[in-house]
């Protein structure tokens, strides 16, 4: 069985740093964290990831958002590292991956949605969604809830229970959202480091 990362964030920071040049020290240093974290999920046997950008609520989407997310040379690394190599094999033969298998690399656009007209934009002939592999909306209140999930064309519903959740979330939206075939995405990293949150995250899957 394999594993995937969705949700590696990516810093807008990187993004620019590839228009200047020398980098400044903090660019580098993003795109050097985020290497790290790729590394690490390779030598824990994952299958892929997803890189995300994230797009602010109230944000209207332009050209400047289109995908420029770059993706790492990684079959090098394997190849100059032997380290690195045993311990992705050690892994995926853990985990049941075929040894031979790829590691994959997606990019991702999750839009943080709080009103309709942002709503409106969540379709397939949006030419900016068509430049990214996911498109993921997280939405902000009932009305963009209801939206998204029963109209938007998006992959994933990103959802964040650590918070408390602005909206009611009735059964009948759950089988529209099945029906049409896309994925809700509970965010856990909080969990890891919050009793409060971890307390809230509970509270809202009982609901």
């Amino acid at each position: 069985m394999g594993f995937f990362d969705l949700n590696v964030p990516y810093n807008q920071e990187e993004e620019r740093s590839l228009k200047l040049i020398p980098a400044t020290p903090e660019q580098t240093k993003a795109k050097t964290n985020r290497l790290k974290i790729v590394v690490k999920l390779m030598e824990l046997g994952y299958s892929g990831i997803a890189y995300t950008r994230s797009i602010k609520s109230g944000t209207v989407l332009s050209d400047s958002d289109f995908c420029t997310i770059p993706l790492f040379p990684l079959s090098s690394l394997l190849k100059i590292t032997p380290s690195l190599s045993s311990n992705v094999k050690f892994h995926k033969q853990l985990l049941g991956v075929p040894e031979t298998s790829p590691f994959r690399q997606y990019t991702r656009l999750t839009i943080n949605v709080d009103s309709l007209i942002q709503c409106s934009s969540l379709n397939s002939s949006n030419p900016v969604l068509k430049t990214y592999d996911l498109v993921a909306a997280r939405p902000l209140n009932q009305p963009t809830f209801d939206h998204v999930c029963k109209y938007a064309e998006v992959d994933i519903i990103a959802m964040d229970f650590s918070q408390w959740v602005p909206f009611r979330i009735k059964y009948p939206i759950l089988q529209a959202v099945i029906k049409r075939g896309i994925y809700f995405e509970i965010t856990y990293s909080s969990l890891l480091s919050d009793v409060q949150a971890r307390k809230q995250m509970v509270y809202n899957t009982k609901k």
